[in-house]
C-alpha cells in the first residue's frame, strides 16, 4: 500500500481527547528539514535535533520532518515522545533507525546479549507516561533490521532454553507505556527488529490507516494489558503474529475492535495469553488472512480467561491459512475452539476446518464486502502555530493587562529555547501550565503563595489518566517555582488528581501551597522503560511547601528532598507517601527534613506512607507529627498478592509529637542511629556527580 499525497500536505494529529474520529489536521510547533538522502548515511545521526523539538513542543503539537528534494532521510538514536506530542513523518520521508546495538542497552550490554546479566533493548520511539502523543504522517520509520544482523541474533534467541522469545533481545520499533490514548497513523513502519508496535498498559490505543512490514522480525502489534483499543485499516506482512491479543501480571486486554486488515503470511491473528489468560471482548470484523493462522490460546494458568470473542469476516484463504487452539490439554488444529468465540460469516477457501455455526468453507467461500487494501490518509497542516521562541527573558504576566501577558502559559511560551524568568501578579489562573524549557523561574510578585494561584480541575478517568492530569507539569531540568499556589480542585472521590507533576531534573520549589485530594504531587523519576525500571532519575528539592490531601497524596519514584514543608491531611483515608522504587539497584527516596505532619479532624487511618513499588523508600529526620499516625506507621500495599513492606525501606530519626511512636511502629519500621541518619543529609542526598545544591 504506497501513500500519495502532495508534499505541502502534512501535519500532525493530536488530540484524539474522547472521540474516535481521526482528526487529520494537526498543529506544528516546528517543521525539520532532511539533510540527507539514504546514500549519504555516514554514522552522523540527526537525533539531537528531533529530540530537542520534541522536548521543547507544548502539548497538542507536532514535530514534523520534511523532505527537501531528493534530501528525505533521517538517522536517529533512539527518541523519546513526550506527553501530547506527535511525531509527524511526512510524504517521501523515512526515518531510519539506528543500527549500532549499543544505542539501544537499557544496561551496558544488555541489548543483543542473550547471556547478559540483564538483557533488554530501548524501542526506537518511545512513550513513557506520555498521553496523547504518537506518530503519524504518511512516510516510513525503518528499523533497518535485515539477514545479517537483527536477524542474527533473533536466531540466537530462539533456543529451547528461551522458548522461542525474542523480547529483550532486539529493539521494538515504536512502544508505548503507560501513554493513554497514544496513536499511529498513517506510518508505514518498516523492518523492525522486534515488534513494530509494542503496547503495554495503554487504555485507548488507536491505530489506523497503517502498513507493516517486517519479514524477518517479531509481531506486528504487541497489545498486552492494554484495553479499549481500536485497530483498523492495517496492511501487516510480519514474520511473527501480525495482532497479539494478551493479557500480564499487571492486567488483561479487552475492549478491543480490529476492523478492515489484510494480513498476507506470517503467525497470524493471536488471541489469548497462555499464563495470564485475561483477554476477553475482542470484535475483528472484515479481515483477510491469507497464508496466515488464526489462533486461540485457552491456557490461562493463573485464571484468566479468553472469552467474548467476535468474529465477523473474517475471510482465510491459502494453503499456509489454518486455525490453531492451545490449551491445556495440548496445541491442535482444525478443532473447535471455546463456546464463547461467536463465528459470522467466517469463510475458508479450503478444506473444512470447524463446524461450528457461522462459518463456510470451500472453493467458493467468500465474505461480502472483504477488505482490500486499506484507504489512503489525506494531512492538513497547520504551520501557523510553528514555535518562534522569544528574545526576553524576564517578562510579567498580570490578569488586568498590565504585564506582557495574561496567561502564565502564553508567557512560558514566548521565553527563550534557554528559559527565563516569569513575574506573576497576584490572582486566580484558571489554566494548565506546561514548562518545557530549563532554566524556567516562575514566581509569584506577592511573598504570599495564597495571593497567586494556579488552579484547574482535570482528573486521571477523564483526562488521559493520571499522569496527564495536572495542573502545573514541570518537565524540563533546572526549574524553580516559588510564591504560587498550585492547585487541582476536583476534589475527594473523583480519583486521581494531580496539582503538580514534576519529572526534571534539578527541579527547586519554595514557599509553594500545593492542594489537592487523591495523587496531590507527583514528584517522579524523569522516565522507566517499564515496571521493573531502568529509570532515569531526576533530583527535586521542596522548601517551606505546605502540602495538602488525602490518598498518596505525595507519589512517585524521585530523588525528592522535602525541607521544613508542612504535609496536611484532609478528609479521608490519608496516606502521606506513596513512594515508587522500582528496583533494589534505583537511587530514589523521598527525604523529609524538619518537617511537620497535620491533618484535618475529618482525616481517618493516618499513615505516614505506603508502598506503591516494592522498593519504596522514605525518610523521616527531625519531623514534627501532630496528626494522630497509626501506631504502625506504615499501610501495606501487596504487590500482585506478594507483601512489599519487607522489601521497602521506612525509617524515622528524631520523630516528635503526638503522632511519634517509635516503640508501636511495626517490624519493618527503622529507627535510625545519629550516625545511620547522617547518611540521609539533604546535601548528601541531592549532590550527584554535579554537585547540585538547592538549599539556600
Amino acid at each position: 500500500m504506497k501513500k500519495h499525497l502532495s508534499s505541502l500536505v502534512f501535519v500532525l494529529l493530536l488530540s484524539y481527547a474522547g472521540s474516535l474520529h481521526a482528526q487529520n489536521t494537526v498543529h506544528a510547533c516546528a517543521v525539520l528539514k532532511a539533510e540527507r538522502t539514504i546514500s549519504d548515511a555516514s554514522g552522523a545521526t540527526d537525533t539531537d535535533r528531533i529530540q530537542a523539538l520534541l522536548n521543547e513542543c507544548s502539548p497538542g503539537r507536532a514535530v514534523v520532518l520534511e523532505a527537501v528534494g531528493k534530501k528525505n532521510a533521517f538517522f536517529s538514536r533512539p527518541l523519546l515522545l513526550p506527553r501530547g506530542i506527535t511525531l509527524f513523518i511526512a510524504h517521501d520521508v523515512t526515518l531510519y533507525a539506528s543500527r549500532n546495538l549499543r544505542d539501544y542497552d537499557l544496561w551496558p550490554g544488555s541489548c543483543g546479549n542473550a547471556n547478559a546479566k540483564h538483557t533488554g533493548c530501548k524501542p526506537f520511539l518511545f512513550a513513557y507516561q506520555a498521553a496523547f502523543s504518537g506518530v503519524a504522517g504518511n512516510g516510513t520509520i525503518d528499523g533497518q533490521n535485515d539477514k545479517t544482523l537483527w536477524s542474527r541474533l533473533r536466531e540466537q534467541w530462539k533456543g529451547p532454553q528461551h522458548q522461542g522469545n525474542a523480547q529483550g533481545i532486539v529493539p521494538d520499533l515504536v512502544a508505548s507505556y503507560e501513554s493513554q490514548n497514544f496513536s499511529v497513523r498513517g506510518v508505514h513502519l518498516n523492518s523492525a527488529a522486534g515488534d513494530s508496535l509494542a503496547v503495554y498498559k495503554t487504555i485507548a490505543l488507536q491505530a489506523e490507516n497503517v502498513e507493516i512490514d517486517a519479514p524477518h522480525g517479531s509481531d506486528g502489534i504487541l497489545l498486552s494489558n492494554s484495553p479499549d483499543a481500536r485497530l483498523s485499516n492495517l496492511d501487516i506482512r510480519v514474520g511473527g503474529n501480525a495482532i497479539d491479543l494478551r493479557a500480564s501480571i499487571l492486567g488483561g486486554t479487552s475492549r478491543v475492535h480490529i476492523a478492515r486488515i489484510r494480513v498476507d503470511g506470517g503467525e497470524g491473528l493471536s488471541l489469548g495469553d497462555p499464563e495470564y489468560g485475561d483477554v476477553h471482548d475482542i470484535h475483528i470484523s472484515d479481515a483477510m488472512l491469507k497464508n496466515a493462522d488464526l489462533k486461540f490460546d485457552l491456557r490461562g494458568t493463573h485464571g484468566g480467561s479468553l472469552r467474548d470473542v467476535h468474529l465477523d469476516c473474517v475471510h482465510l484463504r491459502g494453503n499456509g491459512a489454518s486455525v490453531v487452539v492451545q490449551s491445556e490439554s495440548g496445541t491442535t488444529r482444525s478443532q473447535p475452539a471455546a463456546g464463547e468465540i461467536q463465528f459470522n460469516h467466517v469463510t475458508f477457501q479450503g478444506p473444512e476446518l470447524l463446524k461450528e455455526s457461522g462459518w463456510q468453507h470451500g472453493p467458493n467461500a467468500a465474505c461480502p464486502g472483504i477488505h482490500q487494501t486499506p484507504a489512503a490518509v489525506s494531512w492538513d497542516v497547520d504551520t501557523s502555530t510553528v514555535s518562534h521562541p522569544g528574545t526576553r527573558s524576564k517578562l510579567i504576566v498580570a490578569q488586568d493587562g498590565s504585564g506582557d501577558y495574561r496567561s502564565i502559559q502564553a508567557a512560558i511560551d514566548a521565553l527563550p529555547s534557554t528559559g527565563g524568568e516569569i513575574e506573576v501578579k497576584p490572582g486566580v489562573y484558571r489554566e494548565v501550565v506546561t514548562i518545557r524549557k530549563p532554566h524556567t523561574r516562575l514566581y509569584g510578585d506577592d511573598p504570599d503563595p495564597k495571593k497567586t494561584q494556579i488552579i484547574c480541575s482535570h482528573t486521571g478517568p477523564l483526562n488521559g489518566g493520571t499522569f496527564n492530569s495536572a495542573t502545573v507539569f514541570v518537565e524540563a531540568d533546572d526549574d524553580s517555582i516559588s510564591n504560587i499556589t498550585i492547585a487541582n480542585d476536583a476534589g475527594s472521590g473523583k480519583g486521581q488528581a494531580v496539582a503538580l507533576s514534576v519529572t526534571g531534573d534539578r527541579a527547586a520549589f519554595y514557599n509553594l501551597r500545593i492542594l489537592g485530594a487523591q495523587d496531590t504531587l507527583f514528584a517522579a523519576s524523569r522516565y522507566c522503560y517499564g515496571d521493573y525500571g531502568p529509570c532515569v532519575p531526576a533530583r527535586q528539592y521542596f522548601r517551606s511547601c505546605y502540602i495538602a490531601g488525602n490518598v498518596d497524596f505525595i507519589f512517585g519514584d524521585a530523588i525528592a528532598v522535602f525541607d521544613h514543608c508542612e504535609l496536611h491531611g484532609i478528609p479521608g483515608r490519608v496516606m502521606y507517601t506513596a513512594q515508587s522504587r522500582h528496583t533494589a539497584e534505583q537511587k530514589s527516596a523521598y527525604l523529609f527534613d524538619s518537617c511537620r505532619l497535620t491533618a484535618d479532624p475529618g482525616a481517618q487511618r493516618i499513615a505516614l506512607g505506603r508502598p506503591w513499588r516494592p522498593y519504596a523508600t522514605v525518610v523521616y529526620l527531625h519531623t514534627q507529627m501532630d496528626a494522630p499516625i497509626i501506631p504502625a506507621g506504615w499501610e501495606e500495599w501487596p504487590r500482585f498478592g506478594v507483601p512489599s513492606l519487607p522489601t521497602s525501606f521506612y525509617a524515622e530519626y528524631d520523630s516528635t509529637g503526638p503522632g511519634a511512636d517509635p516503640k508501636a511502629r511495626g517490624p519493618y519500621s527503622h529507627q535510625l542511629t545519629a550516625t545511620e541518619a547522617a547518611q540521609w543529609s539533604s546535601r548528601k542526598w541531592l549532590a550527584g556527580e554535579d554537585g547540585w545544591d538547592p538549599q539556600p
